[in-house]
């Protein structure tokens, strides 16, 4: 059974969600913030963004609530909640075999409604997502990380910045599948631009390295979802809680 304690900062609550309702709704915000937001074409009668993994996993919430409504959330899933034979949604895309032996907390389809994208709810749903993590004894959390579009040079810069100074160690790397991967050190450490390399960075991506997580060695190029993903792994006891309670009062 998960544990997790839920608490309040100012009018926003976080918390796992409690019946289907509430579960129906983190669906159908997923899909109008996320899904359509990286392709309009990923359209559905149910306007729900769902898979098999839904009814497995917990799913922490940021609760406005002057509204009573879910602006933000991410997908928990332990090792104990997946079925006999059953991978997680990251293997996918990666080789998660060095970790894949340790108790393994994957997190996934983190989303915070538009007009509530200051940082600061992110930050929030970070906290629930530590406690979530040290209440339930998990030694590595890890899921994939996305950039926008399938064009890596695009992103050239800060894709080799992440290569030349925040990959995972050798241990514990995981690989992207081969038919779908691209190099990441896509240019020579002396021709990176840090400057740019950060404007090019997305926020989640840059709030994950300020967080202490670290990055497989490739990208998986996801051409369905329109996405350049990463894997991306912090180790529970060495995430700089400092940075997030900076954050939350």
């Amino acid at each position: 059974m998960n544990k997790y304690n839920p608490f309040i900062a100012g009018n926003i609550e976080i918390r796992l969600t409690r019946n289907q309702e509430e579960l129906k709704e983190t669906m159908h915000l997923r899909y109008q913030e996320l899904l359509l937001s990286y392709n309009e074409n990923n359209k559905n009668n149910e306007k729900l963004f769902q898979d098999q993994y839904d009814e497995q996993a917990d799913h922490l919430v940021a609760v406005d609530l002057s509204s009573n409504k879910i602006i933000g959330t991410y997908r928990l899933i332990r090792k104990a909640q997946l079925k006999v034979g059953q991978t997680f949604s990251s293997e996918d895309e990666f080789d998660i075999s060095k970790i894949k032996d340790e108790n393994i907390l994957e997190i996934s389809r983190a989303v915070v409604k538009k007009e509530y994208r200051t940082g600061a709810i992110i930050i929030l749903l970070w906290k629930g997502l530590m406690n979530y993590a040290y209440k339930n004894k998990i030694k590595y959390i890890f899921g994939t990380a996305s950039f926008y579009g399938t064009n890596p040079l695009s992103y050239s810069h800060a894709l080799s910045y992440i290569f030349y100074n925040h990959l995972s160690p050798e241990q514990l790397r995981a690989k992207a599948k081969n038919e779908c991967s691209y190099p990441i050190n896509i240019l020579p450490l002396d021709q990176v631009n840090i400057n740019l390399a950060k404007k090019q960075l997305p926020a989640l991506v840059k709030g994950y390295i300020n967080i202490g997580a670290t990055f497989g060695e490739d990208a998986y190029i996801d051409r369905y979802f329109n996405s350049i993903d990463l894997l991306v792994l912090a180790e529970t006891e060495k995430i700089n809680s400092k940075y997030i309670n900076r954050f939350v009062k």
